[in-house]
C-alpha cells in the first residue's frame, strides 16, 4: 500500500465514521422524541425560523438586526428543548452531534478550507505505515526469553540492555532523544527495537518502523523529487525506529547527506530516535563521518546500548 493508498483508506473510514456519527445521532433524537413529542416540534420551528431568517437577512434592510433577532430566537428555542430534555431525565448536550475528533469534527482535517491534516488523522498515518513495516509480532518485552543465552555473562547483558529498552519505551519525557543498539549479528537488536515499536503504539505514541534500506529509498526519492512524502514522514514521525543502519547503499550526496539531515532536524525538534547497527563506532565514522556520528551518539541526546557474545542465530541452527 502507498501512501496515497493509505490516505484514501483513511479518508473511507473518515466518511464511515460520519456516517455512524449520524445514525447514532438520529437513535438520540428518536429517542427524546418518544419521550417527548414537543421536542420534534421545536426543532420544526428552528428550521423554519433558519429558512425565514436566511431570507430575511437577503432582503433590504439591516442585515445585522435580522441575523440578531434569528441568534436569539433560535437560542430561545434551543433553550427550551434544553428543558425539556432535563425534565425527561436526558442531559442538554443530548442531541449534539458526538465526534471522536472535535479538531476536525471526524473529517480528518482542519482549517478554513479543510486542507491541513489533522494531528488525528496524521497519528493513524503513521500507525498504519507503522503495521505495514513492524517487523515480528512475538517480538514483545514480555515474551523476552534469558534463557536462550548462553553464558551468565551475556544474559546478564541482554536483560540489562531489555530494561534499558522497555525505560526507553516507556519514558514519553526523559528519556534521551537517540536510543543506538550495537553490536554484531544475533545478539537480540531487532527484537529489542520491534519490542520499542510495539510498546510505543500500544501506549499511544505514532512509531513509524523502517529498514535502513527503507530508509535509504526514501531519501533518494526526496533527492530526485520523485516523492518527498516518505522522507518528510521520516523526519516528522514522532518516534522513528531504524534496523540495520549500515546495510543500506551508499550513494553520493545522498546517503551520508541525507542521515545527517535526519538526524539533525530529529534531535533539533526534540523527536525520538531508535536505531539498531552492526557497526561500531569506528566504523560508523569510516562509513558515514564524524558530523554524523557526532549526531547520533551526542552524549547529550543519545544512549548507547552496546550487546556482545555469541550469535543466537548460529547457536540455535
Amino acid at each position: 500500500m502507498t501512501q496515497a493508498e493509505a490516505i484514501q483508506a483513511l479518508e473511507r473510514a473518515y466518511a464511515q465514521r460520519r456516517a455512524e456519527n449520524e445514525a447514532d445521532r438520529a437513535e438520540r433524537l428518536n429517542e427524546a422524541r418518544r419521550l417527548s413529542p414537543a421536542i420534534a416540534h421545536l426543532q420544526g420551528e428552528i428550521a423554519s425560523a433558519l429558512s425565514e431568517g436566511a431570507r430575511s437577512m437577503l432582503l433590504p434592510g439591516d442585515a445585522r438586526a435580522a441575523a440578531d433577532a434569528l441568534k436569539a430566537r433560535v437560542g430561545a428555542l434551543s433553550g427550551e428543548i434544553s428543558a425539556r430534555l432535563k425534565g425527561i431525565g436526558l442531559p442538554p448536550d443530548y442531541l449534539d452531534m458526538r465526534y471522536r475528533c472535535r479538531d476536525c469534527r471526524d473529517t480528518g482535517y482542519v482549517g478554513d478550507a479543510l486542507q491541513t491534516r489533522c494531528a488525528c488523522f496524521e497519528r493513524q498515518l503513521l500507525t498504519m505505515q507503522f503495521e505495514r513495516a513492524q517487523g515480528n509480532a512475538e517480538h514483545r518485552f514480555e515474551r523476552f526469553d534469558p534463557s536462550i543465552f548462553p553464558s551468565e555473562a551475556q544474559r546478564a547483558q541482554a536483560e540489562g540492555a531489555r530494561a534499558m529498552c522497555e525505560d526507553y519505551a516507556r519514558r514519553a519525557a526523559g528519556a534521551p532523544l537517540n536510543l543506538v543498539l550495537m553490536g554484531a549479528s544475533g545478539l537480540g537488536k531487532t527484537f529489542l527495537l520491534d519490542s520499542i515499536a510495539h510498546l510505543l503504539v500500544e501506549r499511544g505514541h505514532p512509531a513509524l518502523m523502517v529498514t535502513g534500506f527503507r530508509m535509504f529509498e526514501a531519501m533518494r526519492a526526496y533527492h530526485l523529487s520523485d516523492d518527498s512524502g516518505a522522507f518528510e514522514q521520516l523526519l516528522e514521525c514522532p518516534c522513528l525506529l531504524i534496523d540495520d543502519l549500515g546495510t543500506e547503499p551508499m550513494f553520493k550526496n545522498i546517503t551520508v547527506e541525507y542521515l545527517f539531515t535526519l538526524l539533525n532536524e530529529r534531535v533539533a525538534a526534540r523527536r525520538r530516535t531508535a536505531i539498531a547497527t552492526n557497526l561500531m563506532p569506528v566504523q560508523l565514522i569510516e562509513r558515514y563521518g564524524e558530523r554524523v556520528v557526532s549526531r547520533l551518539l551526542d552524549r547529550q541526546a543519545a544512549e548507547v546500548v552496546r550487546l556482545t557474545g555469541e550469535d543466537l542465530r548460529l547457536r540455535k541452527n
